[in-house]
């Protein structure tokens, strides 16, 4: 908010309040107020309105460029900048146009000249979501790794993130730019939200007879990345850890994960420290691919507290009904584990996507949140809701529970709408698809 009020009053003013601010109030106590009549003062803006819409009302805002105007949901006062991006002589995206303008109503008339990409809210000077023109959004599933600049590439990468989380853009659009273009991402904090959000895409916004595909298309695409990368670079340990997670859900690299850990293969510069042994291990027992016995001798290697969290996950993540029973008990009746423990059997039991093994318990979570909440600890209950939050094909059981336990804790209550609000984006997302 701050880097929007800067943008909103303009730099010189933003610091000379700032100054006059700190020099007026030193030593003494202030309020939200006294800081905004110094910012008022200095720009000569009327800020009132500007804190009644950023500090008194919900949501966000959406910005879409349409061709000729900037059309704004939820509408607030943006100072925004808006940078117009065309291929330069080596084929590469970069600026060329720079405008700031105000945003406040819910269309704002623009004209700016015809460029390949119109980045709104470039520089990333307010809290928004943006949308692209289709010339904007052709532009970026072909050339995505052309944009040069680290942030603008970012702000697009988050806009096409947010738009598959809003079900405008499918998901499996989003898995093929993520395909093309994350093995080409140099940034590492970009490439891991990337390939986290690929990951949570994978698990929540694709229905199950869309799901096969694209998880092996990902799996393949994670694997190549993990043989070329730059030998003990970040980025081949990124995508060490997305052939993990994908893993979990397709067996089709078992016999490779085994042959790693087994000595048998290397991939130069990769160190399969204890916790990257865990997470092959996790991803073999998920998938079948791995006993006890195989676990318990990794167990003898790494005897260690990290090391027994790791055995616990992974133990609990073979496809069995009989060991998913004895997950869920310790979950829901032992009172003596610890937070990681718990969290161990939780991500055992939640492991592979296998819906025919954790279908049975979904409705016994509705019967048993409320007990939970009482006779467990707080931070305990918590992840028990969270974490264990049936992932069905309609919100309805949770609309019942709602509607039936009115009376339960308020903080219960949201954890649970929490949960349903997260499951009802993920059936739209689904939607999508058809």
């Amino acid at each position: 908010m701050l880097k929007q009020l800067g943008a909103f009053v303009g730099a010189d003013a933003f610091f000379a309040a700032s100054r006059n601010y700190f020099r007026t109030h030193a030593f003494g106590n202030t309020t939200l107020t006294d800081l905004l009549s110094e910012m008022s003062t200095a720009s000569g803006r009327d800020l009132e309105t500007w804190a009644g819409a950023w500090l008194q009302t919900t949501g966000v805002s959406t910005l879409t460029y349409t061709g000729d105007a900037v059309e704004q949901s939820d509408p607030r006062p943006h100072r925004i900048a808006v940078g117009l991006y065309d291929p330069n002589e080596a084929g590469n995206l970069t600026r060329t146009h720079r405008y700031e303008l105000d945003i406040t109503d819910s269309r704002t008339p623009v004209d700016f000249p015809d460029s390949a990409l119109v980045l709104l809210n470039d520089d990333d000077l307010t809290y928004a979501k943006i949308r692209f023109d289709e010339r904007s959004t052709a532009t970026v599933r072909t050339s995505l790794d052309r944009i040069v600049d680290p942030l603008a590439r970012g702000l697009v990468w988050s806009a096409l993130w947010n738009s598959t989380r809003d079900a405008e853009l499918s998901a499996i659009e989003y898995l093929d730019i993520a395909i093309r273009f994350a093995p080409t991402e140099p940034k590492i904090g970009l490439l891991s939200a990337v390939t986290a959000n690929v990951a949570y895409t994978l698990a929540h916004y694709l229905p199950e007879d869309r799901r096969d595909e694209p998880t092996r298309h990902w799996l393949e695409a994670s694997w190549r990345q993990l043989q070329s990368s730059e030998p003990g670079s970040d980025a081949q340990l990124v995508w060490a850890r997305a052939v993990a997670s994908a893993a979990q859900l397709d067996d089709f690299l078992a016999d490779d994960l085994r042959s790693l850990l087994d000595g048998t293969a290397t991939i130069a510069g990769l160190r399969l420290d204890p916790d990257q042994r865990w997470a092959f291990w996790l991803a073999l027992a998920a998938t079948g691919h791995a006993t006890i016995a195989e676990l318990d001798a990794e167990l003898g290697s790494d005897d260690t507290l990290s090391g027994r969290t790791a055995h616990t996950a992974a133990a609990t993540a073979i496809p069995d009904a009989t060991v998913k029973a004895s997950a869920w008990t310790s979950i829901t009746e032992r009172d003596d584990v610890s937070n990681d423990v718990l969290d161990a059997f939780i991500t055992g039991f939640g492991a592979g996507h296998r819906p025919d093994l954790t279908q049975p318990y979904e409705d016994r979570y509705f019967e048993s949140i409320s007990s939970l909440w009482t006779s467990r600890s707080i931070e305990i209950a918590r992840r028990i809701v969270v974490r264990l939050f049936p992932q069905r094909s309609s919100t309805d059981s949770a609309d019942v529970w709602l509607a039936e336990h009115e009376w339960a804790p308020a903080a219960l209550r949201r954890l649970v709408i929490e949960q349903r609000d997260h499951l009802a984006r993920s059936l739209r997302v689904q939607a999508r698809l058809g």
